[in-house]
């Protein structure tokens, strides 16, 4: 009996170790990830140039615009469109506050007609949402929602904190 112990005791043993050491691989390939992402973080704009280099002497593999490739992997230059935002940009800025002031001027100009539109949008609304919907509706509503909550379940993930 007392061998059994010492055997079961043993594969605990060796249990433990065996999930360390998959949590210590798990821990060193996340430690690579942001390792790696940060060198491609570093390079990328470097990259960006050379891509829109190859593209502007005509060198890109073809109307695509790849500007790179292997047997593994297509790098193709893409253009992005990002707007300005008004806080960036001092004439936006000024054109936005124009606009808010002229806003705010027709509410005020207009007011009472505002108000009784807006009073005659709500009691249609409310009538809408009457017509769209039966009492049989609202009961596999409610269903529905009981099931979503009794078949929700959470699973387990690990967060790294890399140091």
């Amino acid at each position: 009996m007392d061998e059994l112990n010492q055997s079961t005791n043993a594969d605990s043993v060796n249990s433990i170790e065996n999930n360390q050491d998959i949590l210590h691989d798990y821990a060193d390939i996340r430690w690579q990830m942001a390792t790696l992402e940060a060198k491609l973080k570093e390079i990328e704009p470097m990259a960006i140039k050379q891509a829109l280099d190859i593209v502007s002497q005509g060198e890109a593999a073809n109307a695509k615009r790849v500007v790179y490739r292997t047997d593994t992997v297509d790098i193709v230059l893409q253009l992005r469109t990002y707007k300005p935002s008004p806080q960036d940009h001092p004439d936006l800025e000024t054109l936005k506050e124009f606009i808010n002031l002229e806003t705010e001027k027709a509410f005020q100009l207009n007011r009472d007609a505002i108000a009784k539109l807006e009073r005659e949008i709500a009691v249609l609304e409310a009538s809408l949402v009457g017509l769209k919907q039966t009492d049989d509706g609202l009961e596999y509503v409610a269903q529905y929602e009981e099931l979503v909550t009794q078949l929700t379940t959470q699973k387990p993930i690990l967060s790294v904190k890399l140091k």
